[in-house]
């Protein structure tokens, strides 16, 4: 926390301890569940404040599906993702698995910085 200046309280501690030690996808919900579980007395608004922070510094990404859910990432590599609208798990696909042919033309004062696939996908009936 301190080599991204963020002043490291005991609940960004027991936060962070929670989400970084594997790379994974959560829910704010979800992380209020393992806090619990974990015996950990956190607030919901700390909770979502420290979500927040951690995303402004950086070292947690969003996935937001809009409507549907917002998940945090601590994969923080190029990668894609596929989202199972069924069962509500994202899963991370490899930069290299995905191959573009093209792309639309640009206006002339932007650059492409990088681009993100989002593959929705629903169980068969």
């Amino acid at each position: 926390l301190k080599d991204n200046k963020i002043t490291p309280t005991k609940q960004r501690v027991d936060i962070a301890m929670l989400i970084f030690d594997k790379n994974q996808h959560f829910t704010a919900s979800d992380l209020i569940t393992l806090a619990s579980k974990s015996s950990l007395h956190i607030s919901q608004a700390t909770i979502y404040n420290t979500l927040c922070l951690f995303e402004q510094k950086g070292i947690l990404k969003t996935i937001d599906l809009q409507n549907d859910r917002k998940f945090y990432d601590t994969n923080l590599s190029l990668h894609h993702h596929i989202y199972n609208m069924t069962t509500k798990i994202l899963t991370d696909v490899d930069d290299d698995q995905i191959e573009f042919s093209k792309l639309p033309d640009l206006p002339s004062n932007l650059e492409l910085e990088k681009t993100e696939v989002l593959i929705k996908v629903k169980n068969k009936s």
